[in-house]
């Protein structure tokens, strides 16, 4: 029996709340009877009127002595009650009542500022409902007691939870610490801080004089000021707070884009959110990264100049000392007809090599300005590739390489030039010629897909290609065995801009010796 009775008075939640719920109830009527007592038998009445029930029932005239007894009972029976309800609470103080516990919870979101202003407002609700109120009608004073006292309680139980951490409640920590800081003066942050405390005194005074000017006492002006400006500064705190990481954030922009404007291309920015922004940060960083691009692609131009100024010097060296010698031979000696005829053959041959080479130089820079004249029409691709392939037999067949060439049947038709792009067949063909394997395979495909037209060229290269795609289709640009040979290192090159003018893709894959060239252009349709 005592077990049972310990469960059921003991850590009993529903015990818990409804001793706290009288307690409050005992607590604000026990108030206002000492009140009434102090100072509500002052007056020179002899009569007073009541509730018979004192909160409730008819009501009746009673003297003074009757009110005064009636009040000491009252007194003693709350106090009794709020004593024994406390005891019962203290019992049941550790058990869980999950309406208070949801309230906790939803109050630990508030910050201590809005929580005072809130009792503050209670309180003001009171003075207002305490000043039209008759003496010993406290009914409405004891609910306001009582929501007053229910308010202190789970206020004073959510700032106790949060005791190690208690500076974190007060949401004008941020503007006040920004305003009093001495670093920083010119930052965003401080100027903003200080614009919202101009703002609060302003307010404090047009509130203060404008209640004055209507004939209101000095206190009352006063207190209605006070009470406004606190209000504002919560909500400036709040208004604060939420921008504070975005005004941390500009100021962050604001140290380190001087890092790009330094010169540090390559320094990246921290993109935070997704607003405008972050917006803004990720174009610094898209400018950052185009400068840097820019800037290398500078650099390489000017290798690349370089290398060109080198290159050229040198393949025009080459033929031109050797024309220079056989002249100086033909001219400073006597040689029979057949030697002469063989040395006019060579100097024919190397001034041919060097007219070509001038022409390809010529040629790769008038593609390169787009200083170049294209005819677009409607033309077989397909077809343009057999002729190419045709023209070009004679050296295929001194070559010893095995050309298979797959093609289909029906035309195939683009808009292209038909000049320039058999000026692309010819290098293409012309360098697999020059640089394949001798006795092997050439495969020349041609096939369709998804409204192009794809020809792709696959050879064993002679020597091991030690040179990536992108850089052999720059000017200049031969394999470093190959550089002996007759070639200008510039027919690949040529045939890539040739194709980009025309619309196309050229594109270059090495695997190992294998060498593939693929080209792609878009076929026209609806013909007739």
């Amino acid at each position: 029996m005592a077990i049972k009775l310990k469960k059921l008075l003991i850590n009993n939640p529903f015990l818990k709340f409804l001793s706290l719920f009288i307690l409050f109830i005992s607590l604000s009527v026990l108030f206002e009877v000492c009140f009434n007592i102090m100072f509500n038998f002052l007056g020179f009445s002899t009569t007073s009127h009541m509730a018979k029930y004192y909160l409730f029932g008819p009501v009746f005239e009673y003297s003074r002595t009757e009110l005064l007894i009636i009040q000491k009972h009252i007194a003693f029976m709350t106090s009794i009650i709020a004593l024994i309800c406390f005891i019962i609470y203290l019992l049941n103080r550790k058990s869980n009542i999950k309406f208070i516990n949801a309230s906790i919870r939803l109050i630990n979101f508030v910050s201590i500022e809005i929580i005072l202003t809130c009792i503050i407002f209670v309180f003001f609700t009171r003075y207002c409902v305490w000043k039209r109120t008759y003496e010993f009608y406290d009914t409405d004073l004891i609910i306001a007691n009582t929501i007053i006292l229910w308010i202190f309680y789970l206020s004073f139980i959510s700032i106790y939870s949060s005791r190690n951490n208690i500076k974190s409640r007060f949401i004008s920590i941020y503007l006040v610490k920004k305003f009093i800081s001495k670093k920083d003066k010119n930052t965003l942050a401080k100027k903003i801080s200080i614009a919202f405390v101009i703002a609060v005194l302003i307010q404090f005074f047009f509130v203060f004089f404008t209640i004055i000017m209507l004939d209101y006492w000095t206190i009352y002006a006063l207190t209605r000021a006070i009470y406004l400006s606190i209000v504002s500064i919560i909500c400036y705190s709040y208004i604060y707070k939420n921008i504070e990481k975005k005004i941390d954030y500009i100021e962050y922009l604001e140290r380190n884009i001087k890092n790009i404007e330094d010169g540090d291309l390559k320094y990246k920015l921290d993109i935070i959110g997704n607003d405008e922004l972050a917006s803004i940060a990720t174009s610094v960083n898209n400018i950052g990264e185009g400068l840097d691009k820019a800037l290398e692609s500078q650099l390489k131009n000017e290798k690349m100049k370089t290398e060109l100024i080198t290159n050229v010097s040198h393949d025009l060296k080459t033929p031109l000392t050797s024309i220079i010698s056989y002249i100086d031979i033909l001219k400073n000696n006597k040689l029979d007809k057949q030697t002469t005829n063989n040395y006019l053959s060579i100097l024919d041959k190397k001034s041919q090599r060097l007219k070509n080479l001038v022409d390809d130089i010529f040629e790769a820079s008038k593609i390169s300005s787009g200083d170049i004249e294209l005819h677009f029409e409607k033309t077989d691709i397909k077809e343009l590739l057999i002729q190419s392939i045709v023209e070009l037999d004679d050296k295929i067949e001194s070559s010893k390489l095995d050309f298979v060439i797959n093609t289909p049947n029906e035309p195939i038709f683009t808009n292209i030039d038909g000049k320039r792009m058999f000026r692309v067949f010819d290098n293409l063909i012309s360098n697999i010629v020059k640089y394949s394997l001798t006795n092997t395979r050439v495969y020349v495909d041609v096939y369709t897909d998804c409204g192009y037209v794809l020809i792709t060229m696959k050879n064993i290269s002679n020597h091991k290609l030690n040179i990536s795609p992108d850089e052999l289709l720059e000017r200049f640009v031969r394999g470093d065995v190959s550089r002996n040979t007759n070639g200008s290192g510039l027919g690949l090159s040529i045939a890539n801009n040739l194709v980009d003018m025309q619309g196309g893709k050229l594109e270059l894959d090495i695997d190992g010796d294998l060498f593939k060239v693929k080209l792609k252009f878009r076929i026209l349709q609806n013909l007739n």
